[in-house]
């Protein structure tokens, strides 16, 4: 019986610091999991955001052909992963839920059901009735995603919005627990395993605590698993009108990326060094 363990998202939800933990430990998985993440899948990525975008009301591609390609992808995904005996595979990969929220006029995590059902179809063609499949999830309390997507957004695209416009416009995208409600819905009788950020965050290995116990490995293959270094950290208030400062100005596309990355590199280089001389 094969066993699979999709991870398909949130965006802002310690999926970067999971990520990282699979890479880190890569070599002491490989006996156990198969691990595919993001620039293994770039293609089905992409078709997982045509998915979201073909959720709006001005797309300009149906559903059903934008589905229709996700689902190509997906089955040439599992048809070129070759699985060891006893190998369990893990695909992880935030975009498997499509666009993050407050890109291209994406207002939720709308395409997240049908994705996870195309998933389970493709799947079970692919690997037969007697699959083992898992859809893992990793989410967040309401507040704290809007927060972190905010600030997200406004280092990585030319966002001018306010907090309070955000959290306004894009209430629905904080709402994970609906989307997972109709994720369970789509892949049902299967039910979606969840794990929040804020029961994960304290434990030894961070986000990627609850999957470890999925993966349910040997005791002496876990004694010699590193935990991650924090990935991902926060803007403080000074730094978020930065932020806003450099949207505002008339650079554009990675241009304006690069400044921004510029500007926190240094701030936080000169953070650092203050820190150190005391």
């Amino acid at each position: 019986m094969t066993r699979v363990i999709i991870h398909a998202g949130f965006h802002k939800t310690g999926t970067t610091s999971l990520q990282r933990f699979l890479e880190i430990n890569a070599e002491a998985l490989a006996p156990h999991v198969r691990v595919i993440l993001k620039p293994q899948m770039e293609a089905l990525a992409a078709c997982a955001r045509d998915c979201s975008n073909a959720m709006l009301p001005s797309t300009l591609m149906p559903r059903r052909l934008a589905r229709a390609a996700f689902k190509k992808q997906f089955a040439a995904l599992l048809k070129t992963t070759a699985l060891e005996p006893n190998q369990t595979l893990l695909i992880s990969c935030e975009a498997l839920v499509g666009r993050m929220p407050g890109r291209e006029n994406i207002m939720a995590f709308d395409a997240a059901a049908g994705l996870a059902e195309d998933m389970l179809t493709v799947a079970t063609q692919h690997f037969g009735p007697d699959l083992n499949i898992t859809f893992f999830y990793t989410t967040r309390a309401k507040d704290a995603w809007m927060r972190s997507a905010y600030t997200h957004l406004l280092q990585q695209t030319k966002f001018t919005m306010s907090m309070d416009e955000f959290t306004t416009k894009y209430a629905r995208a904080g709402d994970l627990d609906v989307a997972i409600s109709n994720i369970a819905k789509a892949i049902a009788p299967l039910k979606p395993v969840v794990s929040r950020l804020e029961d994960t965050s304290p434990k030894h290995f961070g986000p990627a605590s609850e999957l470890l116990e999925l993966l349910n490995l040997p005791s002496e293959v876990i004694a010699t698993l590193q935990s991650p270094l924090q990935i991902n950290r926060g803007i403080d208030a000074f730094e978020q009108r930065k932020m806003m400062e450099f949207n505002l100005g008339t650079s554009e596309g990675e241009d304006l990326i690069l400044q921004k990355r510029r500007f926190l590199r240094k701030r936080r280089n000169r953070l650092k060094r203050r820190l150190d001389s005391d």
